[in-house]
């Protein structure tokens, strides 16, 4: 096997691995419509959320639970409230912002967020805490449906065997978000987050490119 085709073997089993790889827990995929809300979230569903968004960022932190803890006294900059949390004294929270469409913005007021991941719920209360409205589907049945306008205000949702909001388990979930009234705009969500199951066809092509790389090898020692 020469050294060309060595390269490209491999270089396709870096790749499968790669498609195999799931998303890490420590991110979070995050999109913004520009004055995309007047007075409420709009319900999945809504015309908007099939628009192209203003934004599109990638949110990563070393604390995963920390992640979405947003704050702005101000509104004038997206980069802003995604890094501030909303702690006293509104300290950084750590997050590193990655725009992959879009870019800062100078005014989130009347500003949609939809923010994306996979969480692992275990039996308890989880709390979420929000200026303005808020809207968020676990597998895409709403938990929290609190679309409007509201001053800082805690809502929790629990998790049980039966009879609560969801059953323990692991949960795709977009939580939609929206600064609706001027500053301050707040946003936190103690969600554990964890990184989603890879499709059985990642796998599959994860296999096949370790196979071929062996049957190269194979033939390489015959010849």
């Amino acid at each position: 096997m020469n050294l060309k085709v060595a390269s490209i073997v491999l270089s396709s089993c870096v790749a499968a691995m790669l498609v195999a790889a799931p998303a890490k827990a420590d991110t979070v995929m995050g999109s913004v419509w520009a004055n995309g809300a007047t007075t409420t979230v709009p319900a999945a569903g809504s015309s908007i959320y099939s628009t192209t968004p203003t934004a599109v960022v990638s949110i990563s932190n070393s604390n995963s639970q920390a992640i979405i803890n947003f704050f702005s006294s101000t509104d004038t900059s997206l980069t802003g409230f995604l890094t501030t949390s909303a702690a006293a004294g509104h300290p950084s929270n750590g997050d590193t912002v990655t725009y992959l469409s879009g870019a800062n913005q100078s005014n989130i007021n009347n500003d949609l967020f939809q923010f994306t991941g996979t969480t692992t719920l275990a039996t308890g209360t989880y709390t979420t805490s929000h200026d303005d409205g808020l809207i968020l589907y676990l597998n895409g049945s709403a938990v929290i449906n609190d679309p409007g306008l509201t001053a800082a205000v805690d809502t929790p949702f629990t998790v049980c065997a039966s009879g609560c909001n969801a059953t323990p388990g692991t949960y795709s979930f977009v939580l939609d978000y929206a600064e609706l009234n001027g500053a301050p705009a707040q946003l936190t969500a103690t969600l554990p987050l964890t990184s989603p199951t890879p499709e059985p066809s990642s796998f599959i092509l994860l296999g096949s490119g370790l196979l071929g790389v062996a049957g190269m090898l194979r033939r390489r020692m015959k010849v």
